[in-house]
Protein backbone atom coordinates (compact mmCIF):
# COMPACT_ATOMS: atom_id res chain seq x y z
CA UNK A 1 0.00 0.00 0.00
CA UNK A 2 1.47 3.46 -1.01
CA UNK A 3 1.33 5.80 1.31
CA UNK A 4 -0.06 9.63 -0.16
CA UNK A 5 2.37 12.58 0.03
CA UNK A 6 1.39 15.56 1.82
CA UNK A 7 1.17 18.94 1.14
CA UNK A 8 4.67 20.54 0.54
CA UNK A 9 5.72 23.70 2.14
CA UNK A 10 7.00 25.74 -0.97
CA UNK A 11 8.73 28.61 0.03
CA UNK A 12 12.61 29.20 1.00
CA UNK A 13 13.45 30.42 4.48
CA UNK A 14 14.41 33.31 2.58
CA UNK A 15 11.27 34.39 2.05
CA UNK A 16 10.93 34.93 4.83
CA UNK A 17 13.73 37.38 6.33
CA UNK A 18 15.50 38.87 2.53
CA UNK A 19 15.02 42.47 1.88
CA UNK A 20 14.46 41.06 -1.79
CA UNK A 21 11.66 39.48 -0.87
CA UNK A 22 10.17 41.96 0.95
CA UNK A 23 10.36 44.53 -1.83
CA UNK A 24 8.79 42.26 -4.61
CA UNK A 25 5.96 40.94 -2.39
CA UNK A 26 5.65 45.33 -2.04
CA UNK A 27 5.42 46.27 -4.86
CA UNK A 28 4.05 42.90 -7.11
CA UNK A 29 1.19 41.85 -4.37
CA UNK A 30 0.26 44.56 -2.27
CA UNK A 31 0.67 48.04 -4.51
CA UNK A 32 -1.52 46.03 -6.38
CA UNK A 33 -4.02 44.52 -4.34
CA UNK A 34 -6.81 45.26 -2.49
CA UNK A 35 -6.28 46.11 1.10
CA UNK A 36 -8.83 46.80 4.31
CA UNK A 37 -8.10 50.44 5.65
CA UNK A 38 -10.54 51.84 7.88
CA UNK A 39 -14.06 52.05 8.77
CA UNK A 40 -16.64 54.07 6.87
CA UNK A 41 -18.30 55.59 9.55
CA UNK A 42 -15.28 57.78 9.24
CA UNK A 43 -16.44 59.04 5.56
CA UNK A 44 -19.43 60.32 5.96
CA UNK A 45 -19.01 63.96 5.09
CA UNK A 46 -17.36 66.17 2.88
CA UNK A 47 -14.03 66.62 4.04
CA UNK A 48 -13.61 63.53 6.26
CA UNK A 49 -10.82 62.00 5.23
CA UNK A 50 -8.21 58.84 6.29
CA UNK A 51 -5.03 57.56 5.42
CA UNK A 52 -3.12 54.29 4.90
CA UNK A 53 0.17 52.86 3.49
CA UNK A 54 -0.86 50.04 1.28
CA UNK A 55 2.44 48.14 -0.19
CA UNK A 56 4.94 50.89 0.38
CA UNK A 57 2.36 53.11 -1.01
CA UNK A 58 1.00 56.39 0.86
CA UNK A 59 -2.33 57.23 0.21
CA UNK A 60 -5.41 59.36 1.37
CA UNK A 61 -9.60 58.28 1.42
CA UNK A 62 -11.26 62.00 1.19
CA UNK A 63 -14.94 62.78 0.76
CA UNK A 64 -14.96 65.37 -2.09
CA UNK A 65 -17.54 68.18 -2.33
CA UNK A 66 -19.78 65.67 -3.95
CA UNK A 67 -20.33 63.26 -1.05
CA UNK A 68 -18.15 60.95 -2.78
CA UNK A 69 -15.07 58.73 -1.50
CA UNK A 70 -11.89 59.43 -3.63
CA UNK A 71 -8.57 57.98 -2.92
CA UNK A 72 -5.26 59.46 -4.06
CA UNK A 73 -1.63 59.10 -3.75
CA UNK A 74 -0.52 61.06 -0.33
CA UNK A 75 2.48 62.34 -2.56
CA UNK A 76 2.22 66.54 -3.62
CA UNK A 77 2.96 66.35 -7.83
CA UNK A 78 6.03 69.07 -6.36
CA UNK A 79 8.69 67.50 -4.58
CA UNK A 80 6.69 63.93 -3.21
CA UNK A 81 6.13 65.24 0.09
CA UNK A 82 3.27 63.58 1.67
CA UNK A 83 0.47 66.18 3.03
CA UNK A 84 -2.30 64.29 5.00
CA UNK A 85 -1.68 62.28 8.31
CA UNK A 86 -4.02 60.34 10.39
CA UNK A 87 -7.64 60.74 10.13
CA UNK A 88 -10.31 63.38 10.62
CA UNK A 89 -12.77 65.87 9.19
CA UNK A 90 -13.35 69.56 8.05
CA UNK A 91 -10.30 69.10 5.36
CA UNK A 92 -10.95 71.88 3.11
CA UNK A 93 -8.07 71.16 0.79
CA UNK A 94 -5.39 68.87 0.08
CA UNK A 95 -2.28 71.16 1.30
CA UNK A 96 1.52 70.46 0.93
CA UNK A 97 2.99 72.40 3.78
CA UNK A 98 6.53 71.96 2.08
CA UNK A 99 5.61 74.90 -0.46
CA UNK A 100 1.96 75.66 -0.22
CA UNK A 101 0.99 73.94 -3.39
CA UNK A 102 -2.98 72.86 -2.89
CA UNK A 103 -5.15 70.14 -3.91
CA UNK A 104 -8.83 70.77 -4.07
CA UNK A 105 -10.78 67.45 -2.89
CA UNK A 106 -11.22 65.72 -6.01
CA UNK A 107 -7.64 65.47 -6.28
CA UNK A 108 -7.24 68.66 -8.94
CA UNK A 109 -4.42 71.21 -8.61
CA UNK A 110 -5.86 74.50 -7.46
CA UNK A 111 -3.14 76.77 -5.67
CA UNK A 112 0.87 77.26 -7.06
CA UNK A 113 2.11 79.87 -5.12
CA UNK A 114 4.80 82.59 -6.86
CA UNK A 115 3.34 80.78 -10.09
CA UNK A 116 3.59 83.72 -12.16
CA UNK A 117 6.92 84.04 -12.12
CA UNK A 118 8.44 80.99 -10.90
CA UNK A 119 5.90 78.16 -12.74
CA UNK A 120 4.93 80.41 -16.10
CA UNK A 121 4.70 77.39 -18.17
CA UNK A 122 2.86 75.04 -15.53
CA UNK A 123 -0.53 73.23 -16.49
CA UNK A 124 -2.40 73.08 -13.54
CA UNK A 125 -4.71 70.25 -15.37
CA UNK A 126 -1.55 67.69 -15.85
CA UNK A 127 -0.86 68.19 -12.17
CA UNK A 128 -3.44 67.00 -10.18
CA UNK A 129 -2.67 64.25 -7.75
CA UNK A 130 -2.64 60.41 -8.45
CA UNK A 131 -5.85 58.77 -8.41
CA UNK A 132 -5.74 55.32 -6.71
CA UNK A 133 -8.86 53.29 -5.94
CA UNK A 134 -11.13 52.85 -3.25
CA UNK A 135 -14.39 50.32 -2.32
CA UNK A 136 -16.36 49.50 0.34
CA UNK A 137 -17.91 46.19 1.63
CA UNK A 138 -19.60 45.82 4.80
CA UNK A 139 -19.14 48.97 6.38
CA UNK A 140 -15.23 48.54 5.86
CA UNK A 141 -13.01 50.79 3.33
CA UNK A 142 -11.01 49.25 1.04
CA UNK A 143 -8.41 50.66 -1.46
CA UNK A 144 -5.22 49.96 -3.58
CA UNK A 145 -2.48 51.88 -4.90
CA UNK A 146 -3.66 50.66 -8.29
CA UNK A 147 -6.71 52.94 -9.73
CA UNK A 148 -6.56 49.70 -12.96
CA UNK A 149 -7.40 47.14 -10.31
CA UNK A 150 -10.15 44.69 -10.61
CA UNK A 151 -13.06 45.97 -8.61
CA UNK A 152 -13.38 44.67 -5.14
CA UNK A 153 -16.66 42.61 -5.56
CA UNK A 154 -14.70 40.61 -8.87
CA UNK A 155 -11.43 39.95 -6.25
CA UNK A 156 -13.85 39.10 -3.10
CA UNK A 157 -15.61 36.85 -5.31
CA UNK A 158 -18.05 34.31 -3.81
CA UNK A 159 -16.21 35.18 -0.43
CA UNK A 160 -19.26 37.21 1.23
CA UNK A 161 -21.79 34.47 0.71
CA UNK A 162 -19.35 32.27 2.42
CA UNK A 163 -19.23 33.78 5.94
CA UNK A 164 -22.03 32.65 7.63
CA UNK A 165 -24.50 35.26 8.01
CA UNK A 166 -22.67 37.63 10.03
CA UNK A 167 -23.12 40.90 8.22
CA UNK A 168 -20.14 43.38 9.45
CA UNK A 169 -21.99 46.24 8.08
CA UNK A 170 -24.91 46.13 10.24
CA UNK A 171 -22.22 46.20 13.46
CA UNK A 172 -20.29 49.57 14.23
CA UNK A 173 -16.82 49.66 15.05
CA UNK A 174 -16.27 49.51 18.58
CA UNK A 175 -12.69 49.19 19.38
CA UNK A 176 -9.52 49.17 17.45
CA UNK A 177 -5.79 48.27 18.65
CA UNK A 178 -2.28 47.99 16.69
CA UNK A 179 -0.07 45.13 17.83
CA UNK A 180 3.48 45.12 17.01
CA UNK A 181 4.46 41.58 15.74
CA UNK A 182 8.37 40.96 15.32
CA UNK A 183 7.56 38.43 12.70
CA UNK A 184 7.34 38.27 8.66
CA UNK A 185 3.56 38.91 7.80
CA UNK A 186 2.96 35.11 6.03
CA UNK A 187 3.92 32.91 9.34
CA UNK A 188 0.84 35.00 10.64
CA UNK A 189 -1.48 33.81 7.38
CA UNK A 190 -0.19 30.87 7.44
CA UNK A 191 -0.91 30.47 11.48
CA UNK A 192 -4.43 32.02 11.17
CA UNK A 193 -4.97 29.17 8.66
CA UNK A 194 -3.45 26.20 9.98
CA UNK A 195 -5.51 23.96 11.45
CA UNK A 196 -3.18 21.73 13.31
CA UNK A 197 -2.20 24.03 15.89
CA UNK A 198 -5.79 24.57 17.40
CA UNK A 199 -5.19 21.78 19.71
CA UNK A 200 -2.03 22.72 21.11
CA UNK A 201 -1.61 26.33 20.94
CA UNK A 202 -5.07 26.80 21.82
CA UNK A 203 -5.89 24.67 24.26
CA UNK A 204 -7.01 27.23 26.69
CA UNK A 205 -8.26 29.81 24.72
CA UNK A 206 -10.28 27.87 22.09
CA UNK A 207 -10.67 25.30 24.35
CA UNK A 208 -14.69 25.19 23.98
CA UNK A 209 -14.64 24.54 20.59
CA UNK A 210 -14.62 20.36 18.90
CA UNK A 211 -11.40 20.94 16.15
CA UNK A 212 -12.20 17.83 15.35
CA UNK A 213 -15.53 19.04 13.17
CA UNK A 214 -13.50 22.08 11.77
CA UNK A 215 -15.03 22.88 7.87
CA UNK A 216 -12.76 24.73 6.56
CA UNK A 217 -12.64 25.59 2.11
CA UNK A 218 -10.92 27.65 -0.64
CA UNK A 219 -12.64 30.79 -2.43
CA UNK A 220 -10.29 31.30 -4.85
CA UNK A 221 -7.53 32.47 -3.02
CA UNK A 222 -9.60 32.94 -0.37
CA UNK A 223 -10.14 30.81 2.47
CA UNK A 224 -12.99 30.20 4.83
CA UNK A 225 -13.50 28.24 7.45
CA UNK A 226 -16.13 27.46 10.52
CA UNK A 227 -16.17 25.41 14.11
CA UNK A 228 -18.82 24.66 16.32
CA UNK A 229 -18.46 24.65 19.99
CA UNK A 230 -18.41 21.18 21.79
CA UNK A 231 -20.96 19.40 23.20
CA UNK A 232 -22.06 20.54 26.23
CA UNK A 233 -19.96 23.47 26.52
CA UNK A 234 -20.77 26.21 28.16
CA UNK A 235 -19.69 30.09 27.07
CA UNK A 236 -16.67 30.13 26.17
CA UNK A 237 -13.16 32.03 26.78
CA UNK A 238 -14.31 34.09 23.74
CA UNK A 239 -17.91 35.47 25.34
CA UNK A 240 -17.69 38.62 27.21
CA UNK A 241 -21.21 38.62 28.66
CA UNK A 242 -21.94 41.14 25.71
CA UNK A 243 -24.91 40.90 23.79
CA UNK A 244 -24.99 38.13 20.86
CA UNK A 245 -25.24 39.81 17.24
CA UNK A 246 -28.57 39.61 16.57
CA UNK A 247 -28.77 39.18 12.84
CA UNK A 248 -26.66 35.79 13.23
CA UNK A 249 -28.39 32.14 12.44
CA UNK A 250 -28.35 30.09 15.01
CA UNK A 251 -25.43 27.57 14.11
CA UNK A 252 -23.07 31.23 13.87
CA UNK A 253 -23.95 31.70 17.21
CA UNK A 254 -22.78 28.51 18.11
CA UNK A 255 -19.58 28.16 16.47
CA UNK A 256 -16.26 30.53 15.39
CA UNK A 257 -15.66 31.27 11.87
CA UNK A 258 -12.21 32.41 10.63
CA UNK A 259 -11.01 33.82 7.56
CA UNK A 260 -8.65 34.93 5.16
CA UNK A 261 -8.98 37.64 2.51
CA UNK A 262 -5.89 36.99 -0.02
CA UNK A 263 -3.56 37.93 0.94
CA UNK A 264 -3.05 39.59 4.71
CA UNK A 265 -6.48 40.03 5.84
CA UNK A 266 -7.82 37.79 8.83
CA UNK A 267 -11.26 37.59 10.07
CA UNK A 268 -12.78 36.02 12.96
CA UNK A 269 -16.87 35.78 14.14
CA UNK A 270 -18.41 34.72 17.47
CA UNK A 271 -21.83 34.97 18.57
CA UNK A 272 -20.19 38.59 20.02
CA UNK A 273 -18.14 39.78 17.58
CA UNK A 274 -16.98 40.30 13.64
CA UNK A 275 -13.27 41.59 13.95
CA UNK A 276 -10.50 42.07 11.21
CA UNK A 277 -7.13 41.76 12.16
CA UNK A 278 -5.10 42.59 8.59
CA UNK A 279 -1.19 41.74 9.36
CA UNK A 280 0.46 44.71 7.45
CA UNK A 281 4.39 43.83 6.70
CA UNK A 282 6.56 46.73 7.78
CA UNK A 283 10.68 44.82 7.17
CA UNK A 284 11.04 41.07 6.44
CA UNK A 285 10.76 40.57 10.34
CA UNK A 286 8.56 42.92 11.41
CA UNK A 287 4.59 43.41 11.15
CA UNK A 288 2.05 45.44 12.67
CA UNK A 289 -1.62 43.67 13.35
CA UNK A 290 -4.15 46.32 12.46
CA UNK A 291 -7.32 44.77 15.04
CA UNK A 292 -10.52 46.18 14.54
CA UNK A 293 -13.71 45.14 16.28
CA UNK A 294 -17.20 45.26 15.04
CA UNK A 295 -20.58 44.36 17.53
CA UNK A 296 -23.54 45.81 18.76
CA UNK A 297 -24.07 49.37 19.77
CA UNK A 298 -24.73 48.39 23.21
CA UNK A 299 -21.42 45.88 23.37
CA UNK A 300 -18.75 46.62 25.86
CA UNK A 301 -15.76 46.92 24.25
CA UNK A 302 -12.91 46.06 26.84
CA UNK A 303 -13.55 42.11 27.32
CA UNK A 304 -14.05 41.86 23.60
CA UNK A 305 -10.94 43.46 23.33
CA UNK A 306 -9.43 40.90 26.01
CA UNK A 307 -11.33 37.94 24.39
CA UNK A 308 -9.79 38.70 20.91
CA UNK A 309 -5.91 39.15 22.07
CA UNK A 310 -6.43 35.98 24.09
CA UNK A 311 -5.79 34.13 21.03
CA UNK A 312 -4.16 36.98 18.41
CA UNK A 313 -1.63 36.95 21.26
CA UNK A 314 -0.77 33.82 21.46
CA UNK A 315 -0.26 33.07 17.43
CA UNK A 316 1.89 36.09 17.45
CA UNK A 317 3.89 34.71 20.11
CA UNK A 318 4.55 31.38 18.00
CA UNK A 319 4.92 33.13 14.69
CA UNK A 320 7.82 35.26 16.92
CA UNK A 321 9.73 32.76 17.79
CA UNK A 322 9.73 30.83 14.29
CA UNK A 323 11.28 34.33 12.68
CA UNK A 324 14.07 34.22 15.37
CA UNK A 325 14.74 30.24 14.61
CA UNK A 326 14.77 31.93 10.92
CA UNK A 327 18.48 33.15 11.88
CA UNK A 328 20.19 30.01 12.04
CA UNK A 329 21.39 28.09 8.48
CA UNK A 330 20.37 24.58 9.44
CA UNK A 331 16.54 25.79 9.87
CA UNK A 332 14.22 23.75 7.86
CA UNK A 333 10.48 22.95 7.87
CA UNK A 334 9.52 19.52 8.04
CA UNK A 335 6.50 17.67 6.80
CA UNK A 336 3.04 19.32 6.47
CA UNK A 337 -0.33 17.50 8.09
CA UNK A 338 -2.02 15.67 5.49
CA UNK A 339 -5.45 17.50 6.14
CA UNK A 340 -4.94 20.32 8.51
CA UNK A 341 -1.75 21.88 7.12
CA UNK A 342 -2.97 21.82 3.68
CA UNK A 343 -4.21 25.60 3.02
CA UNK A 344 -0.93 26.39 3.99
CA UNK A 345 0.66 24.89 0.70
CA UNK A 346 -2.14 26.28 -1.08
CA UNK A 347 -1.95 29.89 0.01
CA UNK A 348 2.19 29.66 -0.93
CA UNK A 349 0.70 28.33 -4.29
CA UNK A 350 -1.15 31.86 -4.89
CA UNK A 351 1.86 33.95 -3.29
CA UNK A 352 4.26 32.86 -5.94
CA UNK A 353 1.78 33.14 -8.97
CA UNK A 354 0.69 36.49 -8.02
CA UNK A 355 4.83 37.49 -7.88
CA UNK A 356 5.33 36.06 -10.74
Amino acid sequence: MTATAGPAFLLEPGAYRDDDWFRREQARLFARSWALVGDAAALRRTGDFLTATVGGVPLVVVVDEAGEWRAFHNMCRHRGMTMVAGCGSGQQAIRCEYHDWRYGLDGSLRVVPQRGDQFPDLDLGALGLLPAAVAEWEGLVFACPDPAVAPLADWMGGFPGAIGSVRPGALPQIAAADIPARCNWKLFVENHIDVYHLWYLHAGSLADFDHRRFEHRAIGPHWVSYEPRRAGAGPTGLDGGNPPIAHLAERDRGGLGAHLLFPHMTFAVSAEFFISYAVVPEAPDRSRVELRIRAETTADPAPLLAAARSFIDEDIAACERIQAALASPWFAVGPLARDHEAPIAAFHRHLLAALT
